[in-house]
Formats: C-alpha cells, sequence, structure tokens
C-alpha cells in the first residue's frame, strides 16, 4: 500500500464516505477503495475516480452506514426505511401535487442538460491535444482607414524561419496553409478534398490520432501525402491498412503524391478540419512570393521550453515585420501578437488588434440559460413544496404524540424533498438520452451523456442534493416547532414571511422569464436585419461555382456556353465571394498618401462583374470590354474617402506594382459579415486568369439551371466537379453560430414561461385552497363568479406587473450590449418590451384565472359544511 500513498482519492466522494460508513468499518473500507483506486489510477485517473464514485455509492447501504447522531436523538436504517414510505405514500396520495412538482423540475433539468452539453462541446474544442496548452499562434495586425486595425492569421514565411533561427526561447515552429480543396484521383475514382500544407513536425505538435506510418518523417518527403482515414477507405478500400502506405494519388492531375500516413478522421472537436496533409516545403519551392516579409502566408504556432517564455517571444515579435519589411513596396504598418491556440475557437474575434470575444459570447449566454432555467425549475419546485408542506400538520402532530424528536421529523422532510428529486433526475436522464438524436440535428453536433466522466456525476448527484435540500429545508426547520395539540387540529398556518418569500420566488421567476423573452426577441430582430440587409450586392438568384482549373483561361468559353442556359441571365468570374472576401495587400499607393502603407482589400473581376453583381456605381463607370480596362480600377467609397480627394476620378493608383487609373466608384458593399466594419476595396480586371470562381445569375426554376450549368461544366472540365452554392444561403450560414443559439434561446425561453406557469398554478391552487371557505361565505353573500375571479387574481397580477419593471433595465443593457458586437446592428424600441412584457402577463394570467375559475365555480355548501 505504501508505494501508492502518493496518489489520493477524490476528496468529495471520500468526504462523504467518512460520513456514513460506520466507524468500525471506515479503517478498512477506506484503505481498500484507496489501494484499489491508485493502481487503477497509474492506469488512468479519470477511470479511476469514476470507479472510486461508484463503489462508494454501492457502499452506502444497510449494514456499512452508521447511525447518524442528529442533536436529540438517531436516525437509523429502519427509520430510514419508514421514512421512504411514508414518501411513497404522499406522493400517491397527491398525485396531481407530486406530478406537477415533478414535471416542472423534470422539464427544468431536460433542459439544462441538453444546454450544458452543447455548452461543454464548445469549450472542449482543440482541448485533446496532449501540449495543447502550451501551444501559440502568432497573428498580424494591420492598419486599416479611419486607425482601425485588421488581425490576420495569414503570417509571412519569413517570420517563421526567424523564429528557428534566432529565438533561443522557441521550442518548435509549426506552420500551415490556409484550407486548400484539391481534387484526388485514384483509377475512375475522383473528388475534391479540403486540407493543408504543413511543415513536418505538425504532427508532433498537434495530437491527432495516427494510424499508419512514421508520424515522425511521413511528411520529411515532398513527394509525400498523409490522408485521414475517409480518404484511405474511399480510395484503398476496407483492406487499406495493408496496401495505403506507399501507393500513389494523382493530385490536381499535375503530380502524383505517395501515402506516406494515415490519420484518424479529425473530430468535431478540432477547429483544425482537414482530410489531407501535403508538405509546406513544397508549396514553399513552387511559390517564391512566400518568402516576402511584406505577404502574408501560413499560420504560425510555436511553443517555448519553459512556462512563461511566450512573452519575451511575444515582446520581441511585435516590430519584426515593420523592421524587416521597411522600404518595399508593399511594406505597411503591420504588427505581431500571439494567442493562446487552445482559446482561438471560443475567442476569434480580434478589435483593433486585441481580443474582443467570439462563440464565448454564445457560450455564457447559454450557460446563463441554462442557469436561469434550473433556478427557475428549482424555485417552482421549492414553492410549491413548501405551500404544501402545512397539510402534514396532523401527521407531525401524531409524530410527537408517539415521541418523534424534532430532529428526526426535519430529516424525514429533508428525505422526502431530497428522494423526490432524485426520481426526478432519472426520469430527466432518460428523457434527454431518447431527445439526444433530434437535438444533435438541431445544434449540428453528436453530443452524448458520458457517464465515464466524473464532472457528469457530481451534476446528476449534486444536483437532487442541493435542490432537495433547499426545497425541505423550510418545512423541515418550520413544522417541526409548531405546538402538538395545533398540528393534530390542522391549525397550522405558515407566517407571513413565508407568504412574502413565496411571492419573491415568483417575481424571481417571472422576471427571468421576461428576460429571456426579452433576449430571444432582440437575436430574432438582428438576425433578421442582419439576413435581410441591403448588402449592396443583389445575393438573391446567384450560384457560386468553383472551377477546378484556372477559370479565366477559358473565360470566354464557358461564359458562352453557360448563357446559352435558359435560365442563366449573366456570368462573371471574380477571384473569390465578394462578400465573403478577404484578399488585401499593403502595396497601394496614390497620388498625395501619406508614408504610412494600408491594408487594402483587391477583388480581381472581369468587365461583367458589376453588372451581374447588380452593384450601384456612386461616380464614374463600370469596367467595359469596348475599353481597355486592365489597368483602370473601380474603387469603393471607403477607399475613396481614405484616398483623401473630392473626386477621386482619373486619379493614379498602384499596388502590386501595377500602374493604373480610377475610372469608377461603387456603392459600398459589406465584404464580411456584419460584426465588421466595410473595408476599403480596390476592384480590377488586369489579370482574369487569376480568377477561380464564376458567379451566375440565374431565373426561373434553379434546378433546372442547376442541372444544366452542372452538365455544361462537365462537357468542358470532366476532371472537375460541380462546386456550387448560393450566395445568399452561403451568406445565411455565416451567422449559423447567432441562428443555432437564437433557436435554442426561443426554445428555452418558452420552457422557462411554462415552468413558471407550472408553479404559478399550483401556488394559485394552493391559495384557492386556502381561502375555500372565505370564496364560501363570499358566494352565499352574493358575490359573482367574476368578482372572485378577480380577488384571487389581482395578487398574482401584481406580482408579475413588478417583474416585468425590475426585468426591463437587465435586458435593456445586456441587450445592448450583445448589439455592440455588430459593426451594423438593429435599433432597440420600446414596442419590444412592451410585447415581451404582455406575453408574460397574458400568459400568467390565464393560468391563475383558470384555477381561480375552478374555485370561484365550486359549491359553497361543500366548503362550508365543516363550520
Amino acid at each position: 500500500m505504501s508505494k501508492h500513498q502518493s496518489i489520493s482519492p477524490p476528496k468529495f466522494p471520500t468526504k462523504f464516505l467518512r460520513w456514513f460508513c460506520n466507524a468500525d468499518l471506515l479503517e478498512d473500507v477506506e484503505g481498500d477503495l484507496s489501494e484499489l483506486f491508485a493502481e487503477r489510477a497509474e492506469k488512468n485517473r479519470k477511470t479511476a475516480s469514476l470507479k472510486y464514485l461508484r463503489d462508494v455509492l454501492f457502499l452506502f447501504r444497510p449494514g456499512i452506514i452508521k447511525n447518524i447522531e442528529l442533536k436529540n436523538g438517531l436516525i437509523n436504517t429502519a427509520m430510514i426505511k419508514n421514512y421512504l414510505k411514508i414518501a411513497f405514500r404522499n406522493a400517491k396520495r397527491y398525485k396531481g401535487f407530486t406530478t406537477l412538482n415533478l414535471l416542472g423540475l423534470v422539464v427544468g433539468l431536460v433542459s439544462a442538460m441538453l444546454i450544458l452539453l452543447w455548452v461543454n462541446d464548445e469549450i472542449q474544442v482543440d482541448k485533446f491535444h496532449t501540449n495543447g496548452d502550451k501551444v501559440y499562434q502568432v497573428f498580424r495586425n494591420m492598419k486599416q482607414s479611419g486607425g482601425m486595425v485588421n488581425t490576420t492569421w495569414t503570417v509571412p514565411k519569413p517570420v517563421a524561419d526567424l523564429m528557428r533561427a534566432e529565438y533561443p526561447e522557441v521550442d518548435e515552429v509549426v506552420q500551415i496553409s490556409w484550407p486548400i480543396e484539391m481534387r484526388f484521383q485514384k483509377g475512375e475514382d475522383a473528388s475534391n478534398e479540403q486540407g493543408y500544407f504543413a511543415t513536418p513536425n505538425f504532427l508532433t505538435l498537434f495530437s491527432f490520432e495516427w494510424l499508419a506510418g512514421d508520424k515522425e518523417t511521413a511528411l520529411d518527403d515532398l513527394s509525400g501525402i498523409v490522408i485521414s482515414r475517409t480518404i484511405a477507405e474511399k480510395y484503398f478500400g476496407s483492406q487499406w491498412k495493408n496496401v495505403a502506405i506507399g501507393s500513389p494519388l494523382e493530385i490536381d492531375s499535375e503530380r502524383e503524391a505517395i501515402v506516406t500516413g494515415v490519420i484518424e478522421n479529425v473530430g468535431e472537436n478540432s477547429s483544425l478540419q482537414f482530410d489531407w496533409l501535403l508538405p509546406a516545403e513544397y508549396y514553399f519551392n513552387q511559390n517564391e512570393w512566400v518568402d516576402d516579409w511584406g505577404n502574408g502566408s501560413f499560420r504560425i504556432y510555436f511553443t517555448t521550453h519553459n512556462e512563461g517564455e511566450e512573452k519575451a517571444v511575444a515582446e520581441r515579435l511585435y516590430d519584426e515585420i515593420i523592421t524587416h519589411a521597411a522600404g518595399q513596396d508593399n511594406s505597411g504598418e503591420e504588427y505581431l501578437i500571439i494567442h493562446k491556440f487552445q482559446d482561438y475557437y471560443l475567442y476569434s474575434n480580434f478589435e483593433n488588434g486585441a481580443v474582443s470575444g467570439g462563440r464565448i459570447e454564445y457560450v455564457r449566454i447559454m450557460t446563463v440559460v441554462a442557469i436561469f432555467v434550473l433556478l427557475i425549475a428549482s424555485i417552482n419546485f421549492m414553492n410549491l413544496a413548501t405551500a404544501r408542506s402545512g397539510r402534514r400538520s396532523k401527521e407531525i402532530g401524531l409524530r410527537k404524540v408517539m415521541g418523534a424528536y424534532k430532529s428526526s421529523i426535519s430529516f424525514q422532510f429533508l428525505i422526502e424533498s431530497i428522494l423526490l428529486c432524485f426520481l426526478a433526475m432519472m426520469i430527466s436522464v432518460l428523457i434527454v438520452v431518447l431527445l439526444m438524436p433530434y437535438f444533435n440535428q438541431l445544434v449540428d453536433k453528436q453530443l452524448f451523456i458520458d457517464f465515464s466522466l466524473p464532472v457528469t456525476w457530481y451534476f446528476l448527484i449534486g444536483i437532487p442534493v442541493i435542490v432537495g435540500f433547499f426545497s425541505g429545508i423550510y418545512p423541515a426547520l418550520l413544522l417541526p416547532t409548531f405546538g402538538i395539540i395545533n398540528s393534530l387540529k390542522g391549525k397550522i398556518r405558515q407566517s407571513n414571511g413565508a407568504a412574502y418569500f413565496r411571492k419573491g420566488l415568483v417575481v424571481f421567476q417571472f422576471t427571468i422569464s421576461t428576460l429571456l423573452i426579452i433576449g430571444t426577441g432582440v437575436i430574432y430582430l438582428q438576425l433578421d436585419y442582419v439576413l435581410n440587409k441591403d448588402l449592396g450586392i443583389a445575393k438573391e438568384n446567384l450560384v457560386a461555382i468553383s472551377i477546378g482549373e484556372r477559370f479565366g483561361e477559358r473565360l470566354e468559353t464557358y461564359r458562352t456556353e453557360l448563357q446559352n442556359i435558359p435560365e442563366v441571365v449573366a456570368v462573371t468570374a471574380s477571384s473569390g465571394n465578394p462578400i465573403s472576401y478577404g484578399r488585401s495587400t499593403s502595396s497601394a499607393r496614390w497620388e498625395g498618401m501619406s508614408e504610412e502603407g494600408y491594408e487594402i482589400n483587391v477583388l480581381l473581376t472581369d468587365d461583367r462583374f458589376i453588372e451581374t453583381m447588380g452593384m450601384e456605381m456612386r461616380a464614374g463607370r463600370a469596367f467595359d470590354d469596348q475599353l481597355s480596362d486592365s489597368t483602370n480600377f473601380i474603387i469603393n467609397e471607403v477607399m475613396a474617402e481614405l484616398m483623401g480627394f473630392e473626386d477621386p476620378l482619373n486619379k493614379g493608383l498602384t499596388f502590386w506594382g501595377i500602374e493604373g487609373r480610377v475610372v469608377g466608384v461603387v456603392k459600398n458593399f459589406h465584404m464580411r459579415n456584419l460584426h465588421e466594419p466595410i473595408a476599403p476595396l480596390i476592384i480590377s480586371c488586369i489579370d482574369p486568369a487569376g480568377t477561380g470562381l464564376a458567379l451566375v445569375r440565374i431565373q426561373g426554376d434553379p434546378n433546372n439551371a442547376l442541372k444544366s450549368m452542372e452538365n455544361v461544366l462537365s462537357t468542358l472540365n470532366p476532371q472537375s466537379d460541380f462546386d456550387y452554392e448560393f450566395v445568399d444561403q452561403a451568406y445565411a450560414e455565416s451567422y449559423q453560430a447567432e441562428m443555432t443559439v437564437g433557436t435554442l434561446a426561443r426554445i428555452f425561453a418558452g420552457i422557462s414561461i411554462f415552468i413558471s406557469c407550472l408553479g404559478l398554478f399550483g401556488l394559485s391552487a394552493f391559495t384557492a385552497e386556502q381561502r375555500s371557505k372565505e370564496i364560501g361565505v363570499r358566494k352565499v353573500h352574493g358575490a359573482s363568479i367574476n368578482q372572485l375571479i378577480l380577488l384571487l387574481s389581482k395578487d398574482y397580477t401584481v406580482l408579475m406587473v413588478i417583474a416585468f419593471i425590475l426585468s426591463i433595465p437587465f435586458a435593456y443593457y445586456y441587450s445592448q450590449q450583445w448589439l455592440e458586437g455588430f459593426e451594423y446592428r438593429t435599433n432597440l424600441k420600446p414596442i419590444l418590451f412592451i410585447v415581451a412584457g404582455i406575453l408574460t402577463f397574458v400568459i400568467g394570467a390565464v393560468t391563475v384565472s383558470v384555477k381561480s375559475y375552478q374555485a370561484a365555480k365550486a359549491n359553497p355548501v361543500g366548503t362550508l359544511r365543516d363550520e
């Protein structure tokens, strides 16, 4: 046992064991469990912790549990059995109350578990890499117009070379390209696949599962390629393990690569998604431009020898580009910063060169929603439990007559409450498992409850204990203090303080529900604004088609054949999708420009681009195929303002060493999502061979148009897949995170209202029952049903109005905070708050009125008979 003493078991299960285990058995039991845990932990600590918790829970049984001393008496296992019987009988006796209470808690638990599974999946992205917490990524800050700074991960290649050669603190430096799509072929099988060019140590720095080959050398050979299991099975069949390594694959109909390694498919918990890896050195050899300090190229990741040295690296890296690119035509005001790799998925937004959030905002929103829904369900459970506890007065009096101590009565209420919560948890887990396929489809993930994680069990056990304890603590402490005679007569009346406490909880519930409804409305309105905003481009009925070979080389042939299709209106070419574009240069120069360089977006197009895209010219003209426009440029309004001329037309402009003149100014259009401002842009048709995207305007039946376009393109280029997307759909998908959160928020806001109304229904029923004799007397004296409904409902009406008033400042503040993350956003209008308040009020009022109507309609003879 001594050799394992340094490995300690989890503290929480150990404390629980020491609390319940008989003192005569504790030393032997704890010793055996600790030794068993240590042996298991040497293989896998997480699994050992889970099994240790399981073993402790299994020991919680008669024969091992000690008698628990509570102040004035003992609670032994026989008494616990008795409490279980009583709890079951009470639940059976008050079926309606039990069902109502369980339903609210189950709905809340199911909702919270589903949300937290989504949240956990988000925060676990990239956390599987063994040394992932030590990996940093280099980013480049580039000065834009208006003092803005654009942050990008495309960093000049010489930065990585310099870090390897002159930074003693740096251990590993890894480079990978942007995601690149290439066509793979073996025999008759062919398809387009996405991957990276990467330096050899990419495979050792990151912990992707290795299946075949030698990862230490797989990317050393410039003719080698590493593929995923999916690619291996696609091209080498089920026996790929025997034949894939050393076999060739044809790439882009230009060269062959030899398979040197196979990795497991990259899962959804990785931000780096790829199906192949090719040696970065091959790309560097083919593209001399990467050696220029002014050109951004690959991503750079690095680790340091010792923790903390990354700060020194960051300080030194900051002005390396300024130092080495000074005097070059494409030099600009650019600085380097570093960012922790594992944080990038959640913190990927930058504002003026500093991290300003990202998906973490939606993780926080949904975490708060989960907590709110669970709080509402727990409050609902507590409210109903405390309200109904007075019905047990005669039982309490009888127990006292038979000699029961206050401590044992208190313990009974706690046990019953906790047991009911555990029952709700078991039902909830079953429902979550059944709902999981549908929820996964909704959020586009593969979520599941991982019972092997200790945190799962902490949640499954901790939540029922906590909720049950706080739900049962009020009756457990208060009811045993009443006198025996009053208890036996059933004359227990709960204090005004208890009534005010319950009302406060109702206000809290409806405040949260109103907050969620307003928040959901804000998300919906912003998404509606984003998806329907005029982007400066007619994005509807516009198809973007990626072409395998260089489109511009056969531009007129493609255009002629496509325009012969009846549904095709116009065809143009572009170097990228104009509403999700980021190609830029620091080399732009014009007359009177200051010494400081600016990062300017550059879009390569043809002479049909402005017309096909439905853009509006603000000044000058569009490109004209009858004129020589190969060295003429069109700029957007932001670029015109940046240049500083009252009239920029015919002004000289150069970039990439090419001299030309401005012939037109196009109305601003959004080149990225609405989180970012519109950037300055130069549009050129100088190099149509550099375009790789066909943009086709269609009309009529889109299915016929797509089928005809596929036939044309497959005839002209049989080696290329028909890879297309509708521009408006692609734009909408860029807001997938917002749409997912919006959908979840709508669902769970509705659930919060439902749970709150369940509690309101139960409390109104309790109030009607308490005031049944008063209602009977009022009916005898001529009170109408409407008057009685108003009497029973007015208190809850006031509570809902208070909740609405309290929710407004919080809703406004947090909604405004979220909207500020968008450069272009909708305005918060009072009508949104009013509608949310009215909706909450109407739903709550109807709930109360239903039960009030039932009470008011009851025959007074039955309620007054025993007086």
